[in-house]
């Protein structure tokens, strides 16, 4: 009889076993796969925080780029006042050196065919070549300038330059005042709008497709050019001609929605200086106020991105 007893409690202490080993299993599976995701999540915080890393530093390099221009920019303008001051000195002692000094002047042969002759003064040799170029500054006061406004013209560009690269490797995510916006590239959603109106949704897509590749080429082709002249406050001013043939055909064709958004991007082409050249390229732009942001704005926008992301490392590691 305890043999009977003792093999029928068998199979109940074997079922109790093997559910105390499927419940480890199962635990362990569980535990596994909550570290696995737990290491993919370690992981992507890795990666994001590369990211924003990469980012800093460039916006850091930006920063640092701004300032050697600011600093720079300061020099020339002291360079050019100094110039002046130069120029004013030359022209003061020029003409308090008399009648005399003019007569010469003027008897004087042009200095490329000019021999090259030389007058005492003291211990000094004076070269006639010489003194007829240094006249010539003074007779054209704006060569100098010109040159600086040139240096400075191209600094600006430099700026511009830096901060389109900036605002590159900025996150795309929507919401922001200060982006990059492609100058000249037509915005499709209008076309779609307007064709499912019309059309079934495949069909709608594929036409709108279609009439927006067309106009993207009339926009970019700089033999179209539908403004006209006109004077406010006595200042001539080029503004849409809204009597143009294919501007009003396509508002009659697809609507208003589509003829905004093609007025809306030759504005935005003729804004930014480029009907001649109607390339898209990618231009810093406030679209709060819906124009091209300055190097100001630009500046103090990144800036605020630069502080975000410090701030966002102290959080970080203060969560350690």
């Amino acid at each position: 009889m305890a043999e009977t007893g003792d093999a029928s409690r068998l199979p109940t202490s074997l079922d109790v076993l093997a559910s105390d080993v499927h419940s480890r299993l199962e635990f362990h599976r569980y535990a596994f796969m909550d570290c696995v995701g737990i290491k993919n999540a370690l992981h992507c915080v890795i990666e994001e925080r590369e990211n924003l890393q990469q980012r800093q530093n460039a916006i850091d390099q930006l920063v640092a780029e701004k300032d050697r221009l600011t600093k720079k920019n300061e020099e020339l303008a002291a360079e050019l006042e100094s110039l002046k001051e130069q120029l004013q000195a030359r022209e003061s002692s020029d003409q308090q050196q008399g009648s005399g000094f003019q007569q010469s002047h003027s008897g004087m042969a042009h200095p490329r065919s000019m021999p090259k002759r030389k007058r005492q003064s003291g211990d000094e040799d004076v070269d006639e070549h010489e003194l007829m170029e240094d006249l010539s500054v003074i007779d054209n006061p704006d060569q100098g300038l010109n040159t600086e406004l040139e240096a400075t013209r191209k600094e600006i560009s430099d700026i511009h330059s830096k901060l389109i690269e900036g605002f590159t490797d900025l996150s795309t995510t929507g919401g922001r005042n200060i982006a990059l916006k492609n100058i000249g590239q037509l915005d499709d959603r209008p076309f779609l709008a307007a064709c499912r109106k019309k059309l079934p949704a495949e069909e709608a897509r594929e036409k709108a497709k279609e009439v927006h590749r067309v106009w993207q080429g009339h926009i970019q082709n700089p033999e179209w050019n539908p403004f006209k002249t006109v004077t406010v406050e006595g200042i001539p001013k080029e503004i849409i001609d809204v009597d143009d043939d294919k501007l009003q055909g396509l508002c009659a064709a697809w609507g208003e929605g589509v003829h905004k958004a093609v007025v809306s991007c030759l504005v935005e082409i003729q804004e930014s200086g480029r009907l001649g050249d109607r390339n898209i390229v990618p231009e810093v732009w406030n679209y709060k106020c819906k124009r091209k942001a300055t190097h100001s704005e630009s500046i103090e926008y990144l800036f605020g991105q630069v502080k975000r992301l410090s701030d966002a490392k102290s959080r970080t590691r203060s969560a350690r």
